[in-house]
């Protein structure tokens, strides 16, 4: 009567050690660490940067520093939206917008800014 009850034990462990980290595209929630790669101009690439999914909310820093851009997570939604509205000194409207997107166990994304053009792999933090 044991041995079977072991092994169902045992199984069942294994089982939970397989199944590992939840896929982005099915759970996204959580802190997300990667390092800004910039394509063109300049970029925030001195430091890692920081994607946190939590209910609702989506927010993202460039470089960890002083810029959080904000959006809204839609369960099920495979798109990763965030801006930060803000104004040059010649009063012109422009905004600071990353857009991630799940690549395996890892959340891809381009971040863009007004002089910078910058793409990105984030792991699991």
């Amino acid at each position: 009567m044991r041995l079977p009850a072991l092994f169902a034990l045992s199984a069942t462990a294994l089982l939970a050690a397989c199944a590992g980290t939840p896929d982005p595209g099915n759970d996204p929630t959580g802190s997300w660490v990667g390092a800004l790669v910039a394509d063109q101009g300049t970029c925030p690439t001195e430091r890692p940067s920081t994607l946190r999914i939590r209910d609702k909310e989506i927010l993202f820093t460039p470089a960890d520093g002083s810029q959080v851009l904000h959006g809204i997570y839609t369960p099920g939604n495979h798109h990763y939206h965030a801006e930060l509205a803000m104004t040059d000194m010649n009063h012109h409207n422009t905004a600071v917008v990353f857009n991630g997107y799940p690549v395996g166990q890892a959340i891809g994304g381009i971040f863009g800014s007004p002089s910078c053009r910058a793409h990105i792999t984030m792991t699991r933090n």
